[in-house]
């Protein structure tokens, strides 16, 4: 049996003027050694503001996310999805408008002993229209190990099928 993750998980959210980020959870089928489970940050920008890729281009600067994991539990590094081009003046950069979901890859190992799982992250991202405000969020989560995690199933699908693809020889 599914459980979504309830968008209102105190601490999930941080909405300033110009986006809404979210931690956001999947894990299809619980939290288990072996068992496939993601985190991301989950941003929505308003109307015409960009955050930037992992190369930024000729300025601004990527989205950069610290966690704070109980023992057994691992992240790796972000799933960077494929970039638009974001043309200023003379100048041409990388990043995102729209809903942006940067995923990273989570690992429990088999020293994670608990019915939930505790997590904390600081993110600092720089977004941008016609001027660059520097932000940053405090995040919280606490997920439940024996049960699945899937409300946002969607949009980590559609940040798999964002991520770039190598060129065929």
């Amino acid at each position: 049996m599914l459980f979504p993750l309830l968008a209102a998980a105190q601490g999930a959210v941080v909405t300033t003027e110009q986006v809404r980020a979210e931690l956001v959870a999947h894990a299809p089928e619980g939290l288990e050694p072996g068992k496939p489970a993601w985190l991301g940050l989950l941003i929505k920008h308003q109307p015409h503001w960009h955050t930037y890729w992992r190369n930024p281009g000729d300025s601004g600067l990527p989205t950069r996310m610290d966690w704070q994991l109980p023992a057994g539990v691992t992240v790796g590094e972000i799933q960077w999805p494929t970039p638009q081009r974001l043309p200023v003046g003379p100048l041409v950069n990388y990043g995102y408008e729209g809903e942006l979901l940067l995923a990273v890859p989570l690992t429990i190992g088999p020293e994670f002993k608990g019915g939930s799982l505790k997590l904390q992250m600081l993110a600092d991202w720089l977004v941008c229209k016609e001027v660059c405000i520097p932000e940053s969020g405090e995040f919280s989560l606490e997920l439940p190990a024996a049960a699945a995690t899937a409300g946002h199933a969607a949009q980590f699908e559609r940040a798999r099928a964002g991520l770039p693809q190598a060129l065929q020889a």
